[in-house]
């Protein structure tokens, strides 16, 4: 018997290790409060100079400023931070410095595809469906990198080391196929990402072996396909 209750704890331990497929599957945020995200964890944690992120968002969300990702330290709480503000724009955060984005319109009730790149010169770019911005300067000390100790949540802003959340920061919605790289993936890879072609898994966080866990009412249900507006696809 403890030999079987032995087995049991290593498999649950490997499957915890390698992490779920969730290829055709999204993170739900049914409601808007404090409560709801899902903290994602990194197969080996490292310092980061440099990183890309992509992933895409299904929403109605027309107000507040609801953020999609957010690493955190216990020094830098917007040490990679992605949100849509309030004017309709999108700010990037590295460290202490800030960039944002305009002139981007995007879909209500229809998903939407994001990439954020950010390289070893503190010059970030935001991607989204299809459009490219221009590359803005995120200027934080010279060789300055996000520790290895971080927390990753999405759907909600860290405003401390994996906590602080506020109302106006939550995203209602879906998220899906979120990845993470510790470089600066290159504009066809973007561009694949766009198409939702065949891509290179992020080397940080895959979508397709991901180690997460759900808080409050955030949930992972089967991504929802529509073709005409009328024929439902996965039902």
């Amino acid at each position: 018997m403890e030999n079987l209750t032995r087995i049991l704890l290593l498999v649950c331990f490997a499957v915890l290790s390698e992490g779920s497929d969730l290829t055709g599957s999204v993170f739900t945020f049914p409601t808007l409060g404090r409560v709801d995200h899902v903290t994602l964890t990194p197969a080996e944690r490292k310092p980061l100079s440099q990183a890309s992120l992509c992933l895409r968002f299904y929403t109605d969300q027309t107000t507040r400023s609801p953020c999609f990702f957010s690493l955190a330290t216990a020094t830098f709480t917007n040490a990679f931070l992605l949100c849509r503000m309030e004017g309709g724009f999108f700010r990037i955060h590295v460290g202490t410095a800030s960039a944002d984005f305009t002139g981007f319109t995007y879909n209500l009730n229809g998903w939407n595809s994001v990439c954020v790149t950010w390289d070893e010169e503190d010059v970030s770019q935001f991607f989204i469906n299809g459009q490219a911005s221009v590359r803005k300067l995120t200027l934080m000390r010279q060789g300055w990198k996000i520790p290895t100790d971080h927390s990753i949540i999405v759907g909600q802003d860290q405003d401390s080391y994996g906590g602080g959340f506020e109302t106006k920061n939550a995203f209602i919605g879906h998220l899906t196929d979120v990845h993470m790289w510790d470089h600066v993936i290159s504009p066809c890879a973007v561009q694949q990402f766009m198409d939702e072609m065949s891509i290179q898994p992020g080397n940080y966080l895959n979508w397709q072996s991901l180690k997460f866990e759900t808080h409050g009412r955030a949930k992972v249900e089967k991504k929802q396909f529509l073709l005409t507006g009328k024929q439902l696809l996965n039902c």
